[in-house]
């Protein structure tokens, strides 16, 4: 194994590449009636009983055709197919004997002959440990998956996935999907908020099932790395890992608010780009106040920091800058959430939202008209507004041109494809079902008008290619063309020295040559040219780049 590639980190490689190694297929059978299922909670009649294909997972089992049928089935029944867009994949010859797949890889690798023993037996572990990984994720387990595009009224949309999912166990499915719930946190988010999303994550009980698999990896590089980590949190939070994760509920959220009201000037490079004023806060359910004590305790340090002590509210804020004043980094304890907004205003207006002082998001006719008929339970739950996506789109724009080197064509296409969301929202849910995991989302976008300019980016690629292959050659011929040039300069001044008989070092310019050439050299991309010193050959230097030389570099003959 490279030494210059952390070896903890191989276990997670590994882990990871097995989730994007996956190659869709469709899988067409025949049609069962329409039946949209809108709702997280009830898979429908959708045939036989949601039981899956037996097995754990490790065994290389082929599906019937009844099996295949029934994943087709409950995936169909919670999709529309009548709709614009359509797609379904049978994963589970893909995905269920994914662990013995790695196994296969496993072999080859540890067969290579110039391992030693010792060495063997180190990749095996690590081998082994991404694999108990992989299976304990419970990634195994997902049997098939669909999608489903839907035009409810001319520009609004209703999307679907849905991910057949019969055995579901595994620290992924569990630290994510437990059981469907209301929105009750709906109710703290502000009228002018143009984007936020909450989703279920308990992180202990991942990190948990994660860290027990590296524990018990019998690999001393993984445990010293663990034991580090930890130490690592304690000397930063003042907390024990398992202290840390206990603080932390099982729900992470984040909002975005624009108030059109207040312009403000963001600095972009030596620019300045004028928006509405911006905030965010990122939200963190908690269990108790240990968290926030510990940062509390940090910030305390520092004597620009306010205390604001309420009921049922506790905000330590920084004070702003004169360049940014929109911009007081808040630590809130709030409910049953701790919250870190860029902000003082946006918790208050959170909290007044929530107490009824203020209208909240449900006062928002963009968002009303897309939450209107969606499911009302689930584990996570997103919003975007057009506000949000058309600001995004702008500062895309904005910022292409500050990047060096940048390809005008590929600039052009990633313009283009941020203009796509410009003008659109969306309204997402999505949760587990007794069955699978469901997605729902209504939005102002059709998809088949994102999947049409996706079918363009192999043009783009290919067109950016002949392009840079176009500029090469005539780079090429240039930076030939500029040798010529040098040769004939350099003969001559092989002339001029020769008969004048100059001593080394000496300077020379273009007086000393001109009668032994016809005519002084023509710029070719504006390069000058220079005679030198006796010993040395003529150069010239161009002001852009060619072939291997950079602009302003020497170019010899």
């Amino acid at each position: 194994m490279s030494k210059n590639f952390p070896r903890p980190f191989f276990p997670a490689l590994l882990f990871a590449v097995s989730l994007t190694r996956f190659s869709p297929f469709l899988h067409a059978e025949e049609l069962p009636a329409p039946k949209s299922r809108a709702t997280l909670i009830d898979p429908g009649p959708a045939g036989p009983a949601t039981q899956g294909p037996a097995g754990s997972g490790t065994q290389n089992v082929s599906p019937s055709p009844i099996h295949r049928s029934l994943a087709y089935r409950q995936v169909a029944a919670n999709l529309d197919p009548d709709g614009v867009l359509y797609f379904f994949w049978n994963a589970e010859k893909a995905i269920g004997a994914l662990d013995q797949k790695l196994e296969s890889v496993e072999d080859m690798a540890v067969a290579d002959p110039s391992l030693s023993l010792d060495e063997k037996a180190e990749l095996r572990k690590d081998f082994d440990l991404g694999i108990r990984l992989l299976l304990q994720s419970g990634l195994q387990e997902m049997r098939a998956f669909g999608f489903s595009s839907r035009e409810l009224e001319p520009g609004l949309f209703l999307n679907k996935t849905y991910t057949y999912l019969p055995e579901r166990f595994g620290f992924l499915w569990d630290s994510l999907g437990k059981a469907p719930h209301g929105f009750q946190f709906l109710k703290m988010i502000p009228e002018n908020t143009e984007g936020f999303a909450f989703f279920d994550f308990d992180l202990g009980l991942l990190w948990r099932a994660v860290f027990k698999e590296l524990a018990d990896s019998d690999i001393p590089e993984v445990v010293a790395w663990q034991q580090r980590f930890s130490q690592k949190v304690r000397a930063f939070t003042g907390l024990g890992l398992d202290d840390l994760l206990g603080s932390l509920g099982d729900q992470i959220g984040i909002i975005v608010t624009l108030n059109p009201k207040t312009m403000v000037k963001i600095p972009l490079g030596t620019e300045q780009y004028e928006m509405p004023e911006p905030a965010a806060a990122f939200l963190w359910k908690v269990r108790n106040d240990k968290l926030f004590d510990r940062l509390e305790a940090l910030l305390s340090t520092s004597s620009k920091v306010a205390k604001v002590d309420e009921p049922d509210l506790r905000m330590r804020v920084l004070e702003g800058s004169e360049a940014m004043p929109y911009l007081t980094p808040t630590l809130a304890r709030s409910g049953e959430y701790m919250i870190i907004s860029s902000s003082e205003t946006l918790v208050r207006a959170m909290r007044n939202a929530e107490s009824g002082k203020t209208p909240g998001i449900s006062s928002s006719s963009e968002f009303n008209s897309l939450a209107a008929g969606m499911p009302e339970q689930g584990n996570s739950v997103a919003y975007v507004a057009k506000r949000l996506q058309k600001t995004l789109a702008d500062l895309q724009l904005r910022l292409s041109p500050m990047r060096e080197s940048a390809n005008p064509l590929m600039e052009a296409m990633a313009a283009k494809f941020s203009r796509l969301s410009e003008n659109s929202a969306a309204y997402i849910v999505s949760g587990a079902t007794e069955d699978g995991w469901l997605a729902t989302e209504k939005t102002t976008k059709d998809l088949n008008e994102v999947v049409g300019e996706l079918l363009t980016i192999p043009a783009y690629y290919l067109a950016g290619i002949g392009i840079d292959q176009l500029k090469q050659a005539r780079a090429n011929d240039a930076l030939a063309q500029i040798k010529r040039h040098l040769a004939t300069l350099r003969t001559a001044k092989d002339e001029a020295i020769a008969e004048k008989n100059l001593k080394e070092g000496q300077m020379m310019n273009k007086q000393d040559i001109e009668e032994y050439i016809r005519e002084w050299p023509q710029s070719v991309v504006g390069e000058v040219y220079e005679i030198g010193t006796v010993g040395q050959p003529p150069y010239a230097t161009a002001p852009v780049d060619l072939g291997n030389y950079h602009a302003g570099s020497k170019i010899e003959p």
